[in-house]
């Protein structure tokens, strides 16, 4: 019985993982879209940075909403979208 509990278990991870990655890239893309609307490239205020932020930069932002989710784009373009979808 413990082994199928944690059979059960690790699908359900799996699928928590796999939700979590999904709506992670969603987000992303969505912030492409605001990062361009806003023009936050040559927006984005210092103060934006400062607390939690710091030391994190505007290129360190654009780097993951726009190479690094492009990049996992170009991923799930390959077939891996249906991948995770199977187990949304």
């Amino acid at each position: 019985m413990a082994n199928i509990a944690r059979q059960s278990g690790f699908v359900t991870e799996a699928r928590q993982a796999a939700r979590q990655l999904w709506q992670a890239h969603q987000t992303l893309e969505k912030l492409q879209a605001e990062w361009d609307a806003l023009d936050y490239g040559t927006t984005l205020t210092e103060e934006a940075f400062g607390g939690e932020n710091a030391p994190v930069t505007a290129a360190d932002v654009s780097a993951v909403v726009f190479a690094t989710a492009n990049a996992i784009r170009g991923l799930l373009d390959t077939g891996h979208a249906t991948n995770l979808a199977r187990l949304l």
